[in-house]
């Protein structure tokens, strides 16, 4: 992917047991760290909106619902920071 264009996410998948010990949270960083130094400017992410879905987890990382859907699917962004501050 050519520098400046968006960078999409799939959705990880954790087990019950490894959920809540910072794994996802570090996993996103370092894709949002290597995204800005490749030139991107944007992270995208999309998931199953729900009671049970991963949308706290991306808010709290920063991911705001863009108001489009991918394939039934919730899309959300986070915009990289060229100073690495985001």
């Amino acid at each position: 992917m050519a520098a400046g264009q968006d960078v999409g996410v799939g959705q990880p998948s954790r087990g019950a047991e490894h959920q809540g010990k910072g794994y996802g949270r570090f996993a996103v960083g370092e894709l949002c760290q290597e995204a800005r130094r490749r030139g991107h400017h944007r992270l995208t992410v999309s998931y199953h909106a729900g009671e049970h879905g991963p949308e706290d987890f991306y808010r709290r990382l920063g991911f705001n619902p863009t108001g489009e859907y991918n394939e039934g699917e919730t899309v959300a962004e986070r915009i990289l920071l060229a100073s690495g501050d985001d």
